[in-house]
């Protein structure tokens, strides 16, 4: 039974059930008060959402909340978060790839957008630092100088991270900077899944001498993942597709953002 779920993880469509699994992967046990706290949804429904986790063999449900089931690995790997919006990421990639001008300095973080950002990147002579060692399977504008950074290496997203990584960053300065996140959210604001990915964002922000581009499909928005990757005061540009409602979009404008909804495209 724990292999069935282990196997259909990647086919979870429910965004908050996502985020309770990854939070109770790196905790081990969650109460429904921290739930509800950390999503900003009543009690009701995250012992709804525990229920149908409990159900379907993702966790098991204790009197105030949850624990994890031994030996169930909960994180996506990064090929199958490559498949979800699939077609959203590439335009919101094409469109960001456009915004960059020849000859800047551009930090790119790790995740399946990101990659759709520099498959893009072509026809400019661009130097580009990143930890998203996925990029090494792209076929790469010969003009593009490519820094990949040093670390640890994450086989789960296929990054690099860790104090090498960090290090690296430390010495360099971007002109723009993209990145990749797990949750924009009004109040929470930019958020993220892993720790260690979000000390590497925080670094590439620290180094940024000019805009701050967040690339976000519809799946990301209006949520709160479990790390703080940067407060929205700290953005200049979020990127994301025709799916994400209007009205979010405009709650972002009001908070100083600028806000490009990428149109679908036959």
């Amino acid at each position: 039974m724990k292999q069935a779920a282990k196997q259909s993880i990647a086919s979870i469509s429910n965004y908050r059930h996502k985020k309770i699994l990854e939070m109770l992967y790196q905790r081990q046990s969650i109460s429904a008060d921290e739930l509800a706290t950390e999503f900003g949804v009543s009690k009701i429904t995250i012992r709804r959402d525990l229920d149908t986790l409990a159900g379907e063999k993702f966790l098991e449900r204790t009197r105030g909340g949850a624990v994890s089931i031994a030996g169930l690995r909960l994180e996506e790997f990064f090929d199958a978060k490559d498949h979800v919006a699939k077609r959203e990421k590439a335009l919101i990639g094409r469109y960001v790839a456009s915004l960059i001008d020849e000859n800047e300095t551009v930090f790119i973080n790790a995740g399946s957008t990101t990659l759709e950002v520099i498959r893009h990147l072509h026809g400019k002579k661009l130097r580009v630092v990143t930890n998203n060692a996925a990029c090494l399977g792209l076929d790469l504008d010969p003009q593009l100088e490519l820094i990949l950074l040093g670390g640890d290496y994450r086989a789960q997203s296929k990054s690099l991270v860790g104090d090498l990584t960090i290090a690296g960053l430390h010495s360099i300065f971007s002109s723009v900077t993209v990145l990749g996140i797990n949750g924009v959210s009004i109040r929470k604001g930019c958020t993220t899944a892993v720790h260690q990915e979000t000390s590497v964002n925080k670094a590439m922000i620290e180094n940024s001498g000019g805009k701050v581009i967040v690339v976000a499909d519809h799946t990301k928005m209006n949520c709160v993942s479990s790390f703080l990757t940067c407060p929205l005061a700290r953005i200049d540009v979020i990127v994301t597709d025709w799916l994400t409602p209007v009205s979010f979009c405009q709650e972002l404008e009001e908070a100083g953002l600028s806000v490009v909804r990428v149109p679908e495209e036959a």
